[in-house]
């Protein structure tokens, strides 16, 4: 018996130990760890379409049981997150199929980029939901990185030289262009929760406007300090969330939401009284 089977199977107990811990550092190690169960030590060669979009079937859905309970459901918070599973993950990729010409190598790992973005964006997705529109997200979360490896593989195979720039391509704009849905959800989300939220005098109508451009929120000056800027952006995007999950269910659901809405919309408040307050504190004489 050779290494490689105890190598990857030894890979793949600490890429489920690392993916539980949560942090970007350990989420780094579950996606190296996990590349190296997936491809293992000895050198390949880029695998068949449907052969790569089965193992992608059988990954992802491991890492969606792993990941459902715990994944963000901020852009904010899960696209480091994904980007830190994605990038070893690729990296492992790439070097599994040393010895290849750099096309295919850099192909190679271009396309579990592409596959392990668009699953971290689809995952963030599927958090911000509820019942069974939950559920759907986490089997579009497996199923559309599937699609996307068999595609691009696929792609891969049937390119002429003179195309042969064009899969690699595709799949390096996939992964950046696999968040631009999770941030549309996000901010027409803020917009509609956080606009009522507004109107019952939670939060200023002003924060709205900041808080539904994600590049707005990271320096708005006017929110206070960076710590109480994120602090403050984390509680009312958050809030959206348990607003839409809200909606969405009833009964016993419905009643915990309505207590994480309180929960947020308290500490919401609190924030928003303290920064009138220093904005209203008299200057000291000296500073004058």
């Amino acid at each position: 018996m050779t290494a490689d089977p105890l190598v990857r199977l030894a890979a793949l107990g600490a890429a489920v130990f690392a993916a539980r811990r949560g942090s970007v550092r350990s989420l780094a190690v579950a996606g190296a760890a996990a590349g190296l169960a997936a491809f293992g030590l000895l050198p390949r060669q880029l695998p068949a379409p449907l052969w790569g979009a089965g193992a992608a079937v059988l990954a992802f859905s491991a890492a969606a049981l792993l990941l459902h309970g715990t994944w963000s459901p901020l852009t904010a918070e899960a696209l480091p997150d994904g980007f830190a599973l994605a990038v070893p993950s690729a990296l492992v990729a790439a070097a599994s199929l040393r010895g290849q010409p750099f096309p295919a190598i850099a192909f190679g790992a271009l396309v579990v980029l592409a596959s392990v973005s668009l699953f971290a964006a689809e995952g963030c997705r599927a958090n911000a939901e509820a019942g069974w529109r939950r559920v759907a997200g986490w089997v579009t979360a497996v199923g559309a990185p599937s699609a996307a490896t068999l595609a691009l593989l696929e792609g891969g195979r049937r390119a002429q030289e003179r195309l042969a720039w064009l899969p690699p391509l595709a799949a390096a704009l996939l992964a950046l262009a696999a968040w631009a849905l999770p941030h549309l959800s996000e901010s027409r989300r803020v917009r509609r929760e956080l606009s009522e939220e507004a109107g019952l005098g939670i939060l200023p109508a002003e924060d709205v406007e900041v808080l539904v451009n994600p590049w707005r929120r990271l320096r708005e000056g006017r929110l206070g300090r960076a710590d109480e800027r994120r602090t403050y952006v984390r509680s009312a995007l958050l809030l959206a969330v348990v607003r839409q999950q809200q909606r969405r269910r009833s009964g016993e659901s419905n009643r915990l939401r309505q207590l994480e809405v309180i929960s947020f919309r308290t500490r919401l408040r609190r924030t928003v009284n303290a920064r009138m307050e220093n904005r209203a504190a008299p200057v000291p004489e000296e500073l004058q």
